[in-house]
């Protein structure tokens, strides 16, 4: 006698149950900000180093809080923090750091001319004792003929460029091999310094306590440390500073 095979089939549903709205929205959510922080967090593990800075030479654009009127060290003040960029290439004004080539420490201070550029000190008014007169950068940048008059908006009024001028001639005297003259016709024929390809020029903010190329010549790219981004004063939240500056970033 044969037996029929019979097949058994077990019904399965295979339609499971959808979340809850909200449940969808709370678990998009945390997703998307564990997103943000690990970007946040890479960004300022390997693009990013937070320092805060020493000094007066970049007064009054940095620490001005620790100096007072007559720029003595206020006992007790806290610094100013930068977040320098390694990464990013720096542009004429920008804030930058790099190591010294006289003892390799590093140095915060503003990028003046780049690669290719010539630039030379001058005075521009004729008093009788030089350290009254007032002095202006000449900057011709790679590339052009056109001679550019430094405005410095930066720097604070009054400030006295005569140091400057007086180590950058020092300078000029010792290596006068690397100057050369250039007519710019009110000013008559000014010797300006060339920079090579692989070199930078920097001065720090406070031009009467700062020492930059003015005193030691152009710096090398492999002295080159990276562009300050974020400045985060004392009184100031680092968090805040940081949203606002990547919010005009993307914003404008």
């Amino acid at each position: 006698m044969s037996r029929k095979k019979i097949n058994y089939i077990k019904k399965v549903n295979i339609y499971k149950p959808e979340f809850p709205l909200w449940a969808m929205i709370l678990f998009k959510t945390i997703f998307i900000t564990f997103i943000i922080c690990c970007a946040v967090v890479a960004v300022f593990s390997f693009v990013y180093v937070c320092t805060p800075v020493d000094g007066p030479s970049m007064l009054p654009t940095l620490n001005a809080q620790q100096y007072d009127e007559n720029g003595n060290f206020i006992e007790g003040t806290n610094k100013d923090s930068v977040y320098i960029n390694r990464f990013a290439d720096a542009d004429y004004g920008d804030i930058i750091v790099a190591k010294s080539p006289l003892d390799g420490k590093y140095v915060i201070k503003r990028l003046i001319a780049k690669e290719g550029d010539k630039i030379a000190i001058v005075p521009i008014t004729n008093e009788i004792f030089p350290a009254n007169r007032t002095y202006k950068i000449l900057l011709i940048k790679n590339g052009q003929s056109e001679v550019e008059i430094l405005e410095e908006p930066y720097l604070e009024e009054g400030i006295s460029l005569y140091k400057t001028y007086y180590n950058f001639s020092n300078y000029q005297n010792l290596n006068p091999e690397r100057f050369s003259q250039v007519d710019v016709g009110n000013y008559g024929n000014v010797y300006f310094l060339t920079l090579n390809d692989d070199e930078f020029f920097y001065l720090g903010d406070n031009r009467e306590d700062s020492r930059d190329c003015s005193e030691y010549g152009p710096n090398t790219e492999n002295n080159y440390i990276g562009r300050v981004d974020i400045i985060v004063h004392e009184s100031e939240n680092h968090f805040s500073q940081i949203f606002l500056y990547f919010w005009h970033l993307i914003f404008g």
